[in-house]
């Protein structure tokens, strides 16, 4: 781990990534194809390097980190002259109205537990575009956009600001249903029974500036504790809130680059159930069962915007301040650190119980009478119970690769997870730097990482057909996350 605090050099990248040919959509449980194009999707390169330490972070409008294309990257990039891929940090902003590139991860998982017989056929058009080619199609890009990021490096500074953005509302709220409490994501907060959410919201919005030598703004980086996920459920390819986010910044800020990520917000979405719930009862139980594109009574175009719109406002009110304050030589250090987590176990008993319920629900069907989508979503628990058993007897732990950044007064550090938010706020609230950014969706796929009270209350995303790891695992991440950081603070 170097500390340095050497004259910065900066190089920024966008690139366009969406697709001009159907792809599998990826982020929900039941089976899409996309329709047609909303608005770009795009992925975003900044280079911070002082000749002794670098750092690339990548983020992209998609679902989940593309894995398998990363790895091609770093074979692409090899050639590149100083820089080390172990240095590259990739996030994504968890739009769930984009895709992986890749393969329909989900299909596979029902194939393994039911077979390919009984399930739901999916129509496919005829132009749809394969793993193959959507693999290619994102090594091309992303290769391209590293490999161009880096060479753009030029002397430049930054500079750091906090603030606020009402964009992340907690998605689980908690019932009374005959005296026992229990937590329904999306659930209807206008029905008698509701008591509370059962966590809160964070909605600091973190922001790194970038600046020429003349003291001109390039870029801004902005971390919200949010996934994108406003028109989810549908079929068309979109950023999302990200989108007007952009364009607003721009309008204000000028033609800069703008680098989003997704802090810690596991247990968020950004709609607020209180106020939504009253318009769309009955609508809101077919949105959690993810068994069809659903027509929310909102206007989601408006939705997005209003948040792009209070993004951008607290970007312009950051630079204000981040503008006095830049740095061209800080203090500048980077460490990779290699996480082990236990992985969540199910018990021989749970086991049991899942593969008798699997197993009654594929009697029911025959390749002559397969199962419907929604019979495939209402197996997910049982099934996810079962291929969990089937990992845990392969492995004990979940592997990843974490970033720890610090650069002047910030430290910067990165996770795979989503990472329900009190996680992400203990780590900013005990960190010695003077403001942490906490990316998630990061360098990996470890599904859901719930607290103690997600487990507790049920329902979608603390479950283990939707979880890699349980809280336990998310306490060990804290405390190891809190000491990297904090080493950055005592050499």
């Amino acid at each position: 781990m170097n500390k340095t605090m050497k004259c910065l050099k900066i190089g920024w990248g966008q690139i366009d990534i969406t697709p001009d040919r159907p792809v599998y959509m990826v982020g929900q449980m039941y089976q899409r194809i996309s329709q047609y194009v909303h608005d770009p999707i795009t992925a975003t390169a900044l280079v911070l390097d002082n000749g002794e330490t670098q750092a690339v972070l990548v983020s992209a409008d998609m679902v989940e980190v593309p894995s398998l294309a990363l790895k091609a990257v770093r074979k692409n990039l090899a050639a590149l002259a100083d820089l080390d891929f172990a240095n590259v940090s990739f996030h994504v902003t968890h739009t769930h109205n984009s895709t992986d590139f890749g393969y329909d991860f989900l299909r596979e998982d029902n194939e393994k537990v039911f077979g390919k017989d009984i399930l739901p056929s999916v129509e496919m058009p005829e132009d749809i575009m394969t793993q193959e080619e959507g693999q290619a199609f994102i090594i091309e890009k992303l290769t391209g956009l590293i490999g161009r990021a880096w060479e753009a490096r030029k002397p430049g500074g930054v500079s750091f600001a906090q603030d606020y953005a009402a964009v992340g509302f907690n998605r689980r709220p908690v019932f009374d249903h005959d005296g026992k409490k229990e937590t329904i994501m999306y659930g209807d907060c206008s029905e008698p029974g509701f008591l509370r959410f059962e966590g809160g919201a964070d909605h600091t919005a973190d922001m790194m500036y970038t600046w020429d030598p003349e003291g001109k703004l390039t870029g801004v980086m902005v971390d919200v504790p949010c996934p994108a996920q406003v028109n989810e459920l549908h079929t068309f390819i979109s950023a999302d809130f990200w989108a007007p986010a952009r364009s607003f910044i721009r309008e204000r800020l000028g033609n800069i680059y703008v680098l989003p990520a997704c802090g810690a917000a596991g247990d968020q979405n950004p709609l607020d159930l209180l106020k939504i719930s009253k318009n769309n009862k009955k609508i809101l139980s077919q949105w959690a069962g993810q068994t069809k594109e659903v027509y929310r009574n909102f206007d989601m175009a408006i939705e997005c915007a209003a948040i792009g719109g209070r993004i951008s406002e607290a970007v312009a009110r950051g630079f204000g301040h981040a503008r006095n304050h830049i740095e061209y030589s800080p203090e500048f250090m980077h460490e990779t650190v290699d996480m082990k987590l236990p992985v969540r176990r199910v018990s021989r008993e749970e086991y049991d119980e899942a593969a008798e319920t699997v197993a009654s629900v594929k009697a029911l069907f025959s390749k002559d009478n397969p199962m419907s989508m929604k019979d495939v979503v209402s197996a997910f628990d049982p099934q996810g119970v079962v291929l969990r058993w089937e990992m845990q007897q392969k492995v004990q732990d979940y592997c990843f690769c974490m970033h720890v950044l610090r650069i002047g007064k910030v430290a910067i550090v990165t996770n795979p997870f989503e990472l329900f938010s009190e996680f992400g706020m203990r780590m900013k609230a005990r960190g010695k730097a003077e403001q942490v950014f906490v990316i998630q969706l990061a360098n990996g796929i470890g599904g859901y990482l719930p607290s103690e009270d997600a487990i507790a209350g049920g329902s979608y995303s603390s479950k283990p057909a939707s979880t890699t790891c349980g809280p336990e695992s998310g306490d060990i991440l804290v405390e190891e996350s809190l000491k990297a950081m904090d080493r950055m603070w005592n050499t």
